[in-house]
């Protein structure tokens, strides 16, 4: 990730020394990592090093001062909810001549990693973000008129999120992936745009330093995708919420105040009031001045209820404060009566939140007419408390499209727990009566709709490319082409990566409609092609099958130890560490299982990964059978997430039995050293495996091995 010489800058050695106690553990030597990898790989960089460097020899390490950190942490797609919302305290760490004792470990590492791995520590990879260049390769895009879904948007794979129009992350979006795209059938994609480092504040204009460059950036990118038929559209969560010291200076500005309540898991940031007139003149000159510098902009999204604070009804307040129910869900602590109640804004709350909120979309939406843009606004509504809906749609700008998540309130059912979607899900098929209401009223009022659904990947298991479900993506489509949306959003940022999920698509955009086997089967034609079709839909009706298991809760998908799967380290004892929002797993079974009992959530992984072996296994004959570079690459996602899913249940038992059972612990130490190697395997071949695109990469093949380390350690450890 980081090249020798710089580690060795930051820790006071030299190069040389550096590369020597490398080989000493047995490692290769270190491949050539350009500069613009260190950048899309920050978020992973600061990730892996959040509990071993201080903060300063981390911002010298990414070449950031700390206003860039800071801007990065806020928002960087909550990464600092992510990191734990803390910096633990970390000494300087500096280079010292290894000890003999050092020297042996480092010789036993070096042992271990060749009876482990043998030749393969050393084999050639895909190296990092390697997988571009499959992008390069052409598609065959379905044949026949459309007459479904006039909007069909998702996330670019390769985008940073917080500030991705600075720098180099535009270019590479290369133009062979814009064109699998358009033959999967989208015609958009998105990528975040905050206000005041587009457009020159005079409030601020500090934060708005390289906005010119920023826009010349965003102008080439809309320019390359308008050639393919791809829209561009920004999505702007505003207004951003400032540091205290902003409002030393304007404190007429100065809205709802959280950290008192939120401490320290959210920022220290206060809410701009959107019921004053400067920052709604803010709002309104700020987009009118991107979309004047960029006329050929596609639009504009919008969420005012959101994880992150915004305007003063971007929470549910009342006289008394925040709702209890979201400070439970953000900070997982619990309420503390010790901890100051957070006020709601008394401007604001006079008002009321169905007024305060239209109030944004109207003011973002105008900016966009006085450009002169006719590009589509849009406004996502998220989890926005379904009792506002009526009044907020009621209040729209009659221009606006207003997109539900499909799946959103839905009832299911997994083992012995019955619960309600929270977030957003593969595993469970919408649309709910809950979105199916919110789009017949804004029918009603004729507006248009766009049905927010998962079509590749969820935080269900963020760290594949796609999940081979094909089946439950394409009763989904089905069931949206129903409900007689205008659009469909397929992913928030994951699940962004050309897939045989996303050309399903394209199938259901076609006229004739076919049904669900018909536009598996063409999919599968198209892959794989017509001997090894039917073979392939069937190995993807078992995944389907099985992934109808997963166990489902918001706090699985975002604290679970799945997505990290093999790479997530285990512990002898009780680390007493807590599980952070797809972060850190660590061995925190409370924190991953939700309302789940630790029973049921270790015999649903364990069911669901016994049923996904068996679509695993019609994937390898198929591979044998019908030999292909696509049907290998197929099997080795499939192969990916069941390695995912049954480390899940291993590390679940795991923590369950490893003070009471120390035979049944060594058994599964013993599985997961096995499940390490074959994973290692997969992501020498496929650098997709372990990445994602906000967290970037979640675990390399070295993070794999020391899992291996790690599980021979405690092995070691439980005679």
């Amino acid at each position: 990730m980081v090249p020798a010489g710089l580690i060795a800058k930051i820790l006071r050695a030299t190069e040389a020394q550096i590369g020597e106690i490398a080989r000493s553990m047995g490692l290769p030597d270190q491949r050539h990592i350009a500069t613009v990898e260190i950048q899309r790989n920050s978020s992973s960089i600061v990730r892996r090093n959040w509990h071993l460097l201080p903060y300063e020899q981390l911002c010298e390490l990414l070449g950031w001062d700390a206003k860039t950190m800071d801007f990065r942490l806020n928002e960087d797609d909550g990464l600092w909810s992510k990191l734990g919302g803390y910096k633990p305290k970390c000494p300087p760490v500096h280079y010292a001549a290894p000890t003999p004792a050092a020297r042996a470990r480092a010789a036993e590492i070096a042992r271990i990693l060749k009876e482990e791995l043998g030749d393969q520590i050393n084999a050639p990879a895909e190296e990092p973000f390697g997988f571009t260049q499959r992008f390069d390769q052409k598609m065959q895009r379905p044949e026949g008129p459309s007459d479904a879904f006039s909007f069909r948007m998702v996330f670019p794979y390769l985008m940073r999120y917080g500030d991705p129009l600075i720098g180099d992350d535009v270019d590479g979006i290369s133009q062979g992936y814009l064109e699998q795209l358009a033959a999967s059938g989208i015609n958009a994609i998105w990528l975040v745009g905050v206000l005041y480092t587009l457009y020159p504040w005079d409030l601020a204009p500090d934060l708005s330093v390289g906005w010119e460059k920023r826009l010349e950036n965003l102008n080439r990118l809309v320019e390359r995708c308008g050639i393919l038929g791809i829209e561009v559209l920004l999505y702007f969560n505003e207004p951003r919420a400032m540091p205290p010291a902003f409002f030393d200076k304007h404190p007429e500005l100065r809205g709802v105040n959280e950290t008192p309540g939120r401490a320290p898991v959210l920022p220290n940031v206060v809410a701009l009031c959107t019921s004053t007139k400067p920052v709604q003149d803010f709002i309104v000159n700020g987009v009118r001045h991107v979309f004047e510098k960029v006329p050929k902009l596609g639009g504009a999204f919008t969420i005012f209820y959101s994880e992150s604070l915004t305007n003063c009804y971007s929470r549910k307040y009342t006289k008394d404060g925040v709702d209890e129910e979201f400070l439970l869900r953000t900070d997982g602590t619990g309420t503390d009566p010790n901890k100051p109640v957070v006020k709601a804004c008394p401007r604001c709350l006079e008002r009321g939140p169905e007024v305060v909120c239209a109030e944004v979309c109207t003011l973002i939406e105008k900016g966009m007419r006085e450009a002169g843009s006719k590009g589509k606004f849009i406004l996502y509504v998220w989890s926005t408390p379904p009792e506002w809906m009526p009044g907020i749609i009621q209040r729209l700008p009659q221009s606006t499209w207003v997109q539900c998540v499909s799946e959103w309130g839905k009832t299911f059912t997994r083992g012995d727990y019955t619960g309600k979607v929270n977030e957003y899900s593969i595993s469970i098929i919408g649309p709910s009566e809950l979105s199916l209401g919110q789009w017949k009223l804004s029918q009603a009022r004729g507006l248009k709709t766009i049905a927010k659904m998962q079509a590749a990947n969820t935080y269900e298991l963020n760290t594949v490319p796609y999940i081979p479900a094909l089946r439950r993506v394409a009763e989904h489509l089905e069931n949206v082409a129903n409900a007689k949306v205008d659009g469909i959003t397929l992913g928030w940022t994951a699940g962004g990566s050309p897939s045989p999920n996303l050309e399903l698509v394209g199938e259901f955009c076609r006229s004739p409609r076919p049904t669900v086997p018909e536009a598996m089967r063409n999919v599968a034609v198209r892959r794989f092609g017509e001997a090894a079709a039917d073979g392939v839909v069937e190995a993807w009706n078992l995944l389907s099958d099985a992934y109808g298991e997963f166990p489902f809760d918001i706090d699985v998908c975002y604290n679970g130890p799945q997505c990290l799967g093999p790479s997530n380290l285990l512990y002898a004892k009780p680390s007493g560490f807590v599980a952070t929002q797809v972060g850190f797993a660590f061995d925190d079974l409370d924190g991953w299982r939700g309302p789940y009992s630790a029973q049921t959530l270790q015999s649903q992984f364990q069911k669901l990964s016994d049923l996904w072996e068996k679509g695993v296994e019609a994937l390898d004959r198929l591979r044998k059978s019908h030999p292909s570079e696509a049907m290998e690459d197929e099997w080795r996602v499939a192969e990916a997430c069941r390695i995912h899913f049954r480390s899940a249940a291993n590390q679940i038992q795991f923590v369950r039995t490893r003070q009471s059972d120390v035979t049944t612990a060594r058994k599964i130490l013993h599985d997961e050293l096995d499940l390490a190697r074959r994973a290692y395997a997969l992501v020498l071949k496929d650098s997709r495996i372990g990445f994602e695109t906000t967290d970037q990469y979640e675990y390399l093949r070295f993070d794999l091995a020391e899992k291996i380390l790690n599980c021979r350690q405690v092995l070691s450890e439980m005679k």
